[in-house]
C-alpha cells in the first residue's frame, strides 16, 4: 500500500499535459519512482501498474512493445489520473494507437482542447494557438504579400490549394486581424500585412505546431498526385548516419531553411506562396541496451 500511495503521489505532480508522447510521459514517472526509491525498478513499475512482474513496462517505454487503448486505460487507472488528465492520456495512446489519419485527428484535435484548459484563459493566446492549428491561416497570411493578394473572402478561397471553405476563409481573415497580422489600409480599405509575429513560446503551442506539420505532411502528398513536377520539387534520400552526426546534419537544414528564406525574400513582389518541408526522420530502431 505504500508504494501506491508513493506512485499515486508521485504522478499527481507530473501533469500528463505537458507531454505529447506516452512513453516520455511514463518515462518521466518511472524516473520519478527510482528518486523515491532506490532499488525501484522496470519490473516493480509494472507490478505496481497492474501487469505481471515483468518488463513489459521497459518494453513499451522504449518503444519495442506498443501500448494499447485498453492497456492504456489500466495504467490512467493505476495511477489514479484524474478526469481531464485520464481524457488525455487515453486520447494520447489513441493517437499513437491508431493508423488511420481521421482518427488520429480527432484524437489530436481533443488532446489540444484539453490542454488549453490547463492554461490561463488568454484570448491572444487562444488565437496563436488557433492560428498554427490550420494551415490555411499561414498560407493567406502569406499571400496577403503578394499582388494578387484579396480580401474577398469568396476569391480567396479559391484561390488557395486545395480549396478552402467559404467560411473558413471569413474565419481566417478575422483570425488574422485579431493577431494582428493583416489591418486595414486607411487609403484603400483593404487588408494589408503587417510585420508582426505570431509568438511560439508557450507550451501549448507544440501541441498546435505538431497538428500544424501533420497537415503539411498531408499537402505534400496530395501536391505529389495533383502539382505539375514542374512546379514541385520533392525528393527523398535514405541514408546510414551515426548519433552523433544528428546535431551537425540538422543545422546545416536550419542553414539551408534561412538561405532560402534570405533568397524569397529579395523579391519585391511575389507571386505565389510555397511551402518548403524539409523531413529527416529515422527509418530504424535504436540499438537495444538492457533494462536497469
Amino acid at each position: 500500500m505504500k508504494k501506491a500511495r508513493i506512485l499515486k503521489n508521485v504522478s499527481s505532480k507530473i501533469p500528463v499535459t505537458r507531454f505529447l508522447d506516452y512513453k516520455a510521459y511514463l518515462e518521466a514517472v518511472y524516473q520519478a519512482m527510482k528518486t523515491e526509491m532506490d532499488s525501484y525498478s522496470y519490473m516493480q513499475f509494472a507490478e505496481d501498474l497492474g501487469f505481471a512482474r515483468s518488463n513489459v513496462m521497459y518494453l513499451i517505454i522504449k518503444g519495442q512493445r506498443p501500448l494499447t487503448t485498453k492497456t492504456g486505460r489500466k495504467i490512467a487507472e493505476a495511477l489514479e489520473l484524474k478526469a481531464g488528465e485520464r481524457k488525455y492520456f487515453d486520447d494520447l495512446v489513441a493517437y499513437f494507437d491508431s493508423d488511420l489519419a481521421p482518427e488520429r485527428e480527432v484524437h489530436l484535435q481533443n488532446m489540444v482542447k484539453q490542454k488549453t484548459r490547463t492554461i490561463s484563459d488568454s484570448d491572444e493566446l487562444m488565437a496563436q494557438l488557433e492560428y498554427f492549428t490550420e494551415w490555411y491561416h499561414v498560407a493567406i497570411y502569406e499571400f496577403s504579400f503578394t499582388p494578387h493578394f484579396t480580401d474577398d473572402p469568396q476569391e480567396l478561397a479559391a484561390a488557395l490549394i486545395p480549396r478552402i471553405r467559404l467560411d473558413q476563409a471569413k474565419k481566417s481573415l478575422a483570425l488574422l486581424q485579431k493577431l494582428g497580422l493583416l489591418a486595414l489600409d486607411p487609403g484603400t480599405r483593404k487588408l494589408k500585412p503587417t510585420q508582426a509575429r505570431v509568438a511560439t513560446g508557450h507550451e501549448i503551442m507544440s501541441m498546435a505546431l505538431v497538428r500544424y506539420h501533420q497537415k503539411i505532411l498531408e499537402l505534400a502528398k496530395q501536391a505529389l498526385m495533383t502539382i505539375s513536377v514542374e512546379e514541385r520539387e520533392i525528393s527523398a534520400t535514405s541514408m546510414a548516419i551515426a548519433p552523433e552526426r544528428m546535431p551537425k546534419i540538422k543545422k546545416e537544414i536550419r542553414n539551408f531553411r534561412k538561405k532560402i528564406m534570405d533568397l524569397a525574400a529579395q523579391d519585391p513582389e511575389p507571386e505565389r506562396v510555397y511551402q518548403l518541408s524539409l523531413q529527416l526522420f529515422p527509418m530504424t530502431r535504436k540499438q537495444r541496451t538492457e533494462p536497469t
